[in-house]
């Protein structure tokens, strides 16, 4: 059998082709017919992953159903809001020995369940792993090492996952905290954008930058616990490794747009360049909104929230987060 990708975006191709070039058969549905073709005929994917020669074991193809029937293992990149519509109407018609591993990461406000979650609603019965961690797809998919963590309840499920990923340059971990790793992975793209107004504002302190993404993670771990992960999750891969590997990320749209919003941009001009509002935005919207549920404070995010809506610059955000969020730090568990 096998292995399969639903989503030949990023990060879906860039793992897609880790494991084809570990010697394994993958089968990749994508919905742009173009994209399919040329990675199939050409081996490249130019719109995602420029630059990469593509193992002629990756195949990709539009039929979604063809991956169900020939995979034992199907890896989720989509982006989150489209598991639903995409995947959801296969949910009675699906084998329920496929292991399921989840790439894909956010919040939907409605309902307050992660895309993990929304997986697993879906397909109840399937085995579910969760992956995340300093996995930048451009780097890793160059052979630069890296090591990502699994996460799940089995642990015969896990040990398969991670023999068809592991090599010389990429390892990867294992945990029983879902939630925790699927959580650092959604919320370092918020405080990506912060260390963005550090670089448009042209501040290189390697100190202002140490403090800011330790209380970064701080913030992150509160409200990650709020949520029912585990403090060490966040000490770890899924939570410090990935905040520090997106924040420095040269490759980050979200530290892009903290760059953008430095300079004046507006919201609608960013997307404007971009092409689109990075993901961290809707994240951001979405976790105060719950934060204000749990009682918890989230100085920072909030701090960022109000530059990217004008109520404040990013050089007075940048200015008083000593002054201001430091020394409200210790308080931030009251309510």
């Amino acid at each position: 059998m096998s292995t399969g990708i639903i989503g030949l975006g990023n990060l879906g191709t860039a793992i897609g082709n880790l494991i084809s070039n570990n010697g394994h058969d993958v089968l990749g549905w994508e919905y742009n017919n173009a994209v399919a073709q040329e990675i199939n005929l050409q081996h490249t994917n130019t719109r995602y992953l420029a630059g990469i020669p593509l193992s002629e074991k990756l195949k990709a193809t539009t039929d979604i159903e063809e991956v169900f029937r020939n995979c034992s293992i199907i890896f989720i990149a989509l982006p989150s809001i489209f598991i639903q519509s995409t995947l959801g109407k296969f949910k009675d018609e699906f084998d329920p020995r496929i292991i399921l591993v989840n790439m894909s990461k956010g919040i939907d406000r409605q309902s307050g369940l992660t895309a993990f979650q929304t997986v697993g609603k879906i397909f109840p019965d399937n085995p579910k792993i969760m992956l995340s961690g300093p996995a930048i797809a451009n780097e890793f998919s160059k052979g630069m090492p890296t090591i990502v963590v699994l996460a799940g309840r089995n642990f015969q499920n896990l040990l398969q996952v991670s023999r068809i990923m592991d090599n010389d340059y990429f390892r990867t971990r294992f945990s029983d905290d879902e939630m925790g790793v699927e959580l650092g992975g959604i919320l370092k793209n918020i405080y990506a954008s912060g260390l963005g107004l550090f670089d448009g504002e042209g501040i290189e302190s390697i100190n202002f930058r140490a403090v800011y993404l330790t209380l970064a993670l701080e913030e992150m771990s509160r409200f990650g616990i709020g949520m029912g992960a585990k403090l060490e999750t966040f000490l770890y891969l899924a939570g410090m490794g990935d905040l520090v590997a997106t924040a420095l990320s040269e490759h980050s749209h979200n530290r892009h747009m903290g760059e953008l919003l430095a300079k004046g941009k507006s919201l609608e001009e960013i997307r404007e360049e971009m092409g689109v509002i990075p993901e961290g935005y809707n994240t951001l919207r979405t976790v105060l909104y719950f934060a204000e549920k749990m009682h918890l404070t989230l100085p920072i995010a909030k701090g960022l929230w109000d530059v990217m809506h004008g109520r404040s610059t990013a050089h007075k955000f940048i200015y008083s987060f000593i002054r201001d969020f430091v020394d409200r730090g210790p308080r931030s568990n009251e309510s």
